[in-house]
């Protein structure tokens, strides 16, 4: 009889000891997969992002460059206003662009809406200060878009 009620207890206490680690530890493996479930859907898009600078050109004087980007991935982009985009002269300058409706060392876009479809082309116009107008020469355009994916295009005034 003493090793029946052993028994029962033992298994009652091994019940009890799977039950707390189950309790203890399904909230973290929930959390674990959830968290690598959104790194995979993020990784699928940036996978499935791509842009293409299809034309580039500064006006005379060189304070307003213009160029189109072309989205020529498989999904929409959104958040077109925190591109980083560049100007860039090699071993003399390197200007960051800010998204703004005017002021120098800014650029605005055309509207597309919420987002930037497939196949849509992008417009931009850059404007440098008159100060500091980008020189006759040779230069790169460089954009990322928000999700990490990088371009970049040489072009001359």
């Amino acid at each position: 009889m003493d090793k029946v009620i052993v028994t029962a207890l033992l298994l009652i206490g091994s019940v009890t000891a799977a039950l707390v680690v189950m309790m203890s530890v399904g909230p973290s493996i929930s959390q674990a997969s959830q968290s690598l479930v959104e790194t995979n859907r993020d990784t699928s898009n940036r996978i499935k992002t791509d842009v293409e600078i299809i034309a580039v050109a500064a006006d005379s004087a060189g304070t307003t460059i213009d160029a189109w980007i072309k989205n020529v991935g498989v999904v929409p982009i959104y958040a077109i206003e925190k591109m980083d985009i560049f100007v860039i002269t090699p071993g003399t300058r390197f200007d960051a662009m800010t998204h703004a409706a005017s002021g120098d060392n800014t650029w605005t876009e055309t509207v597309l809406g919420s987002a930037w479809s497939r196949g849509d082309t992008l417009h931009i116009t850059i404007t440098l200060p008159v100060a500091s107008p980008i020189a006759t020469g040779t230069h790169a355009l460089g954009i990322t878009t928000a999700n990490g994916v990088s371009t970049e295009k040489i072009f001359s005034k």
